[in-house]
């Protein structure tokens, strides 16, 4: 039997929720033995392995467990993505889970479907206060199939995770034609995912399920802004490969669409953000990687217009540039305060 729908799951340090995760894959038979389940053990050191390995054992046919040397998450999921048999490919991390009932729905779905992605609602779960929260996407009409170039990208209203992994079922041959798609051995791997999509689809359509449950709540998450402060080179890492990546395959972007205005907006914030983003670090970090930072940008990506920041950074002296950025950000969150008060 074809397989419909690869569901990538990477395993590393996840025993006290691998099981959450594979359980809410059971859909009925008939269901489930349409999926490709491939669960990639990065190198894992507790359990959690063998615990999928027992998935594999009664369900095959429809788990496999693929051992590899640590490769980090975006290791996984290439690896994941170049083994996936499925028409179609869904991510989903060990310590996140599907609704069932949603999930047996997509499925269901997909079995009508030829497109090259289908965009989906999720939820957020916080632990800590033990409540979800709905993440919608808004100025899309369900069940519509959409032109990827004619969208209008910029004025959904969805800000730039439209086709985030969380919620956005990919066309697998799609994206095993432009691999490597996430870099290695880091943390925010997934940023590929705001922008590769969008560059080499056709079309796509909405449908209001609600399929997958993000977990918040775990220690050391790569949100958590210790960690991200911690791991700040990781985010310096994965822009340098998204942005070599997208010069790589800039021109298969139709010129005078709205995808290539898309495309062509990322390409100058990925650069000039991420001038604001080590400015944010202490003065003796921030320096260095600043320094680093714009001798990359001048020398490997010319043509992206330089910022109000970037500019600033290029012409004053380094403590002058440091505290008036460090003033502004404090009088733009105080006038963002000011303003909530008197609403």
């Amino acid at each position: 039997m074809d397989k419909l729908l690869s569901v990538v799951v990477p395993v590393y340090k996840v025993e006290l929720f691998i099981k959450k995760c594979l359980d809410s894959l059971l859909v009925p038979e008939e269901q489930l033995q349409l999926l490709d389940v491939v669960v990639i053990n990065d190198g894992t050191p507790d359990n959690s392995a063998v615990m999928a390995k027992e998935y594999e054992k009664k369900y095959p046919g429809v788990f496999r467990v693929i051992d590899q040397e640590n490769r980090g998450h975006g290791g996984a999921w290439n690896h994941g993505t170049e083994l996936a048999e499925g028409k179609y490919l869904f991510y989903l991390d060990s310590d996140d889970w599907f609704d069932t009932s949603e999930f047996s729905k997509l499925i269901t779905y997909l079995q009508q479907c030829d497109v090259d992605m289908v965009l989906l609602d999720r939820k957020k779960y916080y632990a800590q206060q033990d409540r979800y929260e709905d993440v919608i996407l808004v100025n899309m009409e369900p069940d519509r199939v959409y032109d990827a170039n004619t969208y209008d990208w910029l004025g959904s209203g969805n800000g730039s995770n439209i086709t985030y992994a969380h919620n956005t079922v990919y066309r697998t041959s799609m994206m095993q034609k432009y691999l490597p798609l996430f870099c290695e051995h880091v943390m925010y791997d997934d940023v590929s995912l705001q922008v590769m999509p969008i560059a080499i689809a056709e079309s796509f359509v909405y449908t209001k399920l609600n399929v997958y449950r993000y977990y918040i709540g775990r220690a050391g998450q790569s949100f958590d802004p210790k960690v991200r402060a911690k791991h700040g080179d990781h985010v310096t890492t994965v822009l340098k490969f998204v942005l070599a990546w997208m010069k790589k395959y800039k021109d298969i972007v139709p010129q005078n669409t709205t995808r290539r205005a898309w495309f062509d907006d990322l390409w100058q914030s990925f650069g000039t953000h991420h001038y604001k983003e080590l400015s944010l670090f202490p003065y003796k970090m921030a320096q260095p990687r600043l320094k680093e930072w714009d001798e990359y940008m001048q020398k490997e990506f010319p043509d992206v217009t330089p910022s109000s920041t970037v500019a600033d950074y290029r012409k004053l002296p380094f403590p002058v540039y440091y505290l008036k950025f460090k003033m502004l950000r404090q009088f733009n969150r105080a006038k963002k305060k000011i303003h909530r008060l008197r609403k």
